[in-house]
């Protein structure tokens, strides 16, 4: 497939995909790491620790890494449907917060939409064979309470001035940007239930994904301190849903190529 697919693309359209995929793809891993790595220090920064961590693994691993990724490999549909699915929480939070325009959220989604035009997969990218009952009810199940958390965080961001906001709540759009994570966490699983050839580290970065955001509930527990936090029991619950996600991959997976 790589072959084929990427013979079919013009040069010139392969290098500008490549370039665009791969600048953005750094860009976006290095400003995310350098605007949450202070919280771990800077004893102002750490009632933030939930907004900056919780999302961590969303922005790192669910769209920098597919975006990297499709610039070394053009031909994964699997990264680029994982970054339309960021993509599309990026537009449904921020509208339940009213900030898309004033949050920045539109670059991610019009970024996403370019790739789409230059990508050599752009044909296949809707092309959705049969999916993984179990993989894909997992997710659908996490859909609910995902809605709801990100509804309740988003709507948030009408209750206070970005303009004279003291907290940095407001001012950076946490509650907004933290109500992506479940959204696009939701979205990336069932994007991957659709099974393909060669997905299974999409399948194990989708399940660790929503580990690392159970952890950082279990973490940063106390949601006084830190605001919009899941706490320990749905920190526990949705590690162990990221853990059943991988199983359910892997067992399966197997049985595919048996």
């Amino acid at each position: 497939m790589d072959v084929t697919t990427t013979a079919s693309v013009g040069r010139r359209r392969l290098l500008a995909f490549r370039f665009i995929a791969g600048v953005l793809g750094s860009l976006l891993a290095l400003t995310y790491l350098a605007y949450t790595l202070p919280a771990l220090t800077d004893d102002k920064e750490k009632v933030h620790s939930f907004h900056n961590f919780g999302p961590l693994p969303v922005w790192i691993l669910l769209l920098a890494l597919p975006l990297v990724t499709l610039a070394i490999r053009p031909s994964d549909v699997v990264a680029l449907r994982i970054a339309w699915a960021v993509a599309i929480a990026n537009v449904i939070a921020p509208l339940f917060g009213q900030d898309f325009i004033s949050g920045t959220y539109f670059i991610v989604p019009v970024a996403v939409i370019v790739l789409t035009i230059l990508a050599p997969t752009r044909s296949e990218l809707l092309r959705f064979g049969s999916p993984n009952i179990a993989m894909l009810s997992l997710a659908i199940i996490a859909a609910l309470p995902a809605i709801v958390y990100a509804w309740h965080n988003a709507r948030i961001m009408l209750q206070g001035d970005p303009a004279t906001d003291m907290t940095g709540h407001w001012k950076n759009h946490h509650w907004s940007g933290v109500a992506i994570a479940p959204l696009a966490l939701v979205l990336a699983g069932i994007a991957v239930s659709f099974r393909q050839d060669g997905d299974r580290m999409w399948v194990w970065l989708v399940g660790i994904s929503a580990m690392l955001f159970g952890v950082a509930g279990i973490v940063f527990a106390d949601d006084l301190v830190y605001p919009s936090s899941i706490g320990t029991l749905w920190g526990i619950g949705v590690l162990f849903a990221g853990i059943v996600y991988i199983v359910v991959g892997e067992v399966t997976g197997k049985e595919r190529t048996a």
